[in-house]
């Protein structure tokens, strides 16, 4: 019977299920004791009623936490009550080696570093006499920072079930434990298990051989359409490398020896393997990981510069800004080529630029310009790539073509500068710009949409959102502008430009309309993790979504440094890394380096937070968020005609929006200025005769200067309308309520996870 969440066991409180598998559900936890979040795995009841099977799972367990090695998962404790039987293993964040194969061969590196990291922790578990038995795919993980984990380690031999066709994996695995049958999951068992006869640490290797296999050449080593198929090719047939997986002689050879039917003719240990894919692929034990981090700071690398608006009209900012934008997705998925982000490289929109300053400030080698021009259906596109080390240029090119050919000149100018860099893709890796739409008059709806959103003004936002609406009319099945309905919506209601529960409604129906349509978009993800932490204060689901969404793109600065804004106890050096990755992304970005100086001040690095916040200022000395930020930490740090000035800027250039006047007011009365603070709380009043104000920028106001059951009652009302901002406890705003014994009924109330 599935566990429900708050169901403690032992020291072990469950927070929700996250997988499924043989051996039973899988579950998030807290760990009380170390204060942790941990998983746990529930036997299924059928093996925990069998004491000897119990008896045999918990010794292999102590033997398997006896390895700690970090190419195998961690086991910590193993424990039953009330008749649930349980191991408590290391939480992961990443995907399995399954998922990431769904889209094929992997670079031969990386397949190699993968390859060398399993050997070495098969190395771990031979030397403490544990074979695996049913190494796979799936059962081996890869960590957000890619560093391969193998999975149910010793497990499989004790796995007393008879699964037959299609497992919840798609996999055929057969399993018992009685001499003489066949145990494991066809595919990649070896010979022997498939022969029924006993399997050793060269079973193992067989196993590592056929995944290897896999990862350099996309598919499977035998394959079949039945059970029957699939042993009878395990048996008989011998799978090759060859042609365009560009393997060397050497490492064919590893594979193929890896595969030989009889154990004798195999490696005869796993350390022999390791020795030997160092040797021949020159990939050592110390780069197996750095490696493939390494690719990622190859010699490529480029930034992509907004396209000037050469159209007679000069109305098409809106589309040069989104054709560079599409090119820069086409390219961010090749490995090996560093793409700029967005952000940062559009800093450099319009004007003369050295090229060595874009250069030096962006960490890249290469510029892409470019420039559009529109008449009627015409469309004419240049592009240059240019060297920044001397300035000079490598490629250009014209493309005349129609208007309604947009999609293949994207194609084409990324196409060649893959061939002007010189990268060697196969046809899978060439680079696309993926078409979520056919439809050009929705596709170009979409850009002006974006366009007017990603200015992030009151007025903007609204013109925005006539934009997506618009586009989603044309084309229904556009996934694209109902994301951006339902981020705007969020955005909308966290500045206070609308009531919570209506965006918060108005969100979730175009959130999951886009997911109907595609499930598998990182920017959808990154939605709907906003949208469970502000609308539905659901903490733990919404960083989960935002983790999901920088592992379909790791590129994208935004779910970082998303990521990072909601610290909550346990969680802070993760957030830290969040944003710091963000500004590794995105160094340009004065919302990024905003953002990373808050969440500094959240833990109270107040000097820390001026420090980032400075660069954003440096960016844009007018910046709103960076202003309110910086004016927060100059409050707390007692910087008070700094502060003051600080926050009353914001509010001046925002227009005096609500949300820059409760800050203001909060950092006048935190000031002692009470009067003036007074004046601020009561423009705000007025405002909310004309227009929606949330009760919150009064109510911390109000605490502010000491009226606290005046604050309470406002803060109530806050979140009976469901204000964004309370899922953000850490929020200096929130100071003149944190020493009230109400405020830990407050966040009680929500079950946040800072409650005491």
């Amino acid at each position: 019977m599935p566990l429900q969440p708050g169901r403690r066991l032992g020291s072990y409180i469950i927070i929700e299920p996250i997988g499924a598998g043989g051996m039973g559900e899988v579950y998030s936890a807290e760990d009380r004791k170390l204060d942790r979040r941990v998983a746990i795995k529930v036997l299924p009841d059928e093996l925990a009623e069998d004491q000897a099977f119990r008896d045999r799972f918990e010794r292999e367990a102590k033997a398997l936490a006896a390895l700690s090695h970090p190419n195998v998962l961690a086991i910590y404790d193993f424990g039953s009550e009330d008749g649930v039987v349980y191991t408590v293993t290391e939480l992961l964040e990443g995907n399995t080696l399954q998922k990431l194969l769904e889209a094929g061969a992997l670079p031969q590196r990386k397949a190699v570093a993968y390859a060398l990291q399993m050997a070495q922790g098969l190395a771990a578990a031979h030397d403490k006499g544990i074979i695996h038995r049913d190494l796979k795919p799936s059962n081996a993980f890869v960590t957000l920072d890619d560093h391969l984990k193998i999975l149910d380690f010793g497990l499989a031999k004790m796995q007393a079930l008879f699964q037959s066709e299609a497992d919840d994996e798609g996999e055929t695995n057969i399993r018992n434990t009685d001499p003489g049958t066949v145990m494991g999951t066809v595919g990649y068992m070896s010979p022997e298990q498939v022969r029924g006869r006993d399997a050793d640490k060269r079973s193992d290797i067989f196993a590592v051989g056929a995944v290897l296999y896999e990862m350099l050449s996309g598919r499977p080593a035998f394959t079949g359409g039945s059970t029957a198929d699939k042993l009878s090719a395990i048996l008989n047939f011998e799978p090759e490398l060859s042609g365009r997986e560009a393997l060397d002689s050497g490492l064919g050879r590893i594979v193929a020896r890896c595969l030989e039917k009889n154990p004798d003719a195999r490696f005869q240990t796993v350390r022999d393997l390791g020795f030997t894919l160092e040797t021949l692929s020159g990939v050592g034990r110390a780069e197996a990981t750095a490696s493939i981090e390494g690719e990622q700071e190859g010699a490529h690398s480029i930034a992509v510069l907004p396209f000037a608006d050469m159209s007679p009209g000069k109305d098409q900012d809106y589309f040069c800004e989104g054709m560079a934008e599409e090119i820069m997705t086409a390219l961010a998925g090749i490995q090996g080529l560093r793409v700029a982000a967005r952000s940062s490289s559009f800093r450099f929109k319009g004007g003369d630029h050295d090229l060595r300053e874009v250069g030096r400030l962006l960490e890249v080698k290469t510029v892409l310009e470019g420039s559009v021009r529109t008449a009627g259906k015409r469309l004419r596109v240049t592009a240059q790539l240019n060297a920044v080390d001397g300035g000079y240029q490598i490629w250009s090119r014209r493309y005349d073509r129609d208007l309604d050919d947009v999609f293949a000149v994207q194609d084409e100018i990324s196409a060649d500068i893959v061939d002007a860099l010189r990268l060697e893709l196969s046809d899978a890796e060439a680079p696309r710009v993926v078409r979520h739409t056919e439809n050009q008059e929705a596709y170009h709806l979409y850009l002006r949409g974006r366009y007017h959103w990603l200015l992030r003004r009151k007025e903007a936002m609204a013109k925005a959102a006539e934009y997506y609406e618009e586009a989603v009319e044309k084309d229904s099945s556009y996934a694209l502008p109902h994301i951006g309905l339902a981020e705007m919506h969020t955005i909308q209601a966290l500045y206070g430009f609308v009531r919570e529960e209506e965006a918060g409604n108005r969100a979730r129906a175009s959130l999951e309309r886009a997911l109907s349509i595609n499930d598998q978009l990182a920017d959808a993800y990154r939605a709907q993790g906003l949208i469970q932490l502000f609308f539905d204060w659901s903490f733990e689901k919404g960083r989960r979504s935002l983790k999901r969404s920088t592992e379909l793109d790791p590129t994208n600065p935004l779910a970082q440094v998303w990521l990072g804004f909601f610290p909550w106890k346990g969680s802070e050096e993760e957030s830290i890394a969040a944003v710091k990755r963000a500004q590794e992304l995105d160094p340009l970005n004065p919302y990024v380096n905003s953002i990373a100086g808050g969440v500094l001040g959240f833990g109270g690095d107040d000097e820390g937070c001026v420090k980032e916040c400075q660069k954003a200022l440096d960016l844009d000395p007018d910046y709103p968020v960076g202003l309110y930020v910086i004016g927060s930490a100059y409050v707390r740090l007692g910087r008070v005609d700094e502060a003051i000035d600080a926050l009353a800027r914001a509010a001046t250039i925002t227009g005096r929006a609500p949300f820059y006047l409760g800050f203001l007011g909060w950092g006048q009365a935190t000031a002692g200025r009470g009067d003036e603070a007074r004046a601020t709380l009561g423009e705000l009043e007025k405002k909310a005769e004309t227009e929606y104000v949330s009760p919150l920028f009064r109510a911390i106001i109000h605490a502010a200067l000491g009226e606290m059951d005046l604050g309470f009652e406002r803060l109530d009302e806050a979140l009976e309308k469901r204000t964004c901002w309370i899922v953000l406890p850490r929020m200096p705003f929130f100071d003149g309520f944190r020493a009230d014994p109400r405020w830990a009924e407050i966040l009680a109330r929500i079950n946040h996870p800072d409650a005491p």
